[in-house]
């Protein structure tokens, strides 16, 4: 039964990377894509992206996908400090980024490119 529960929070961690992935491509993915949720390839996502859309928040952007990327990494994590309650993150707290990321690439608009958020 523990594989199972290891593999079932991996698969949550990769939904949830794939979801912000997805938001961030819609976005800036025909010039500048995100290739991946890991502290290094949101760091190069940013550097790249930062020329190209000096009218983008980039910075706030990489900055919630790196919060992303860690509460997604400590859902998916099986050790004892994870299950102690100040390790957690709330049970909420991947909506809300989601909803701050939202907003902020909604904020962007017309700083994006070509595909334009609704």
């Amino acid at each position: 039964m523990e594989g199972r529960t290891r593999r079932t929070r991996f698969e949550a961690r990769v939904s949830i990377e794939r979801d912000f992935l997805t938001r961030v491509n819609a976005a800036f993915g025909d010039s500048k894509p995100l290739a991946g949720m890991t502290s290094a390839a949101i760091e190069s996502w940013r550097q790249r992206s930062k020329g190209e859309f000096p009218a983008a928040d980039i910075d706030r952007i990489a900055h919630l996908l790196l919060e992303a990327s860690a509460r997604a990494e400590l859902l998916a994590d099986n050790s004892k400090e994870v299950f102690e309650p100040a390790y957690r993150p709330p049970p909420d707290s991947i909506d809300e980024l989601r909803v701050m990321l939202d907003r902020v690439l909604a904020e962007q608009g017309s700083g994006i490119g070509p595909r334009r958020l609704t």
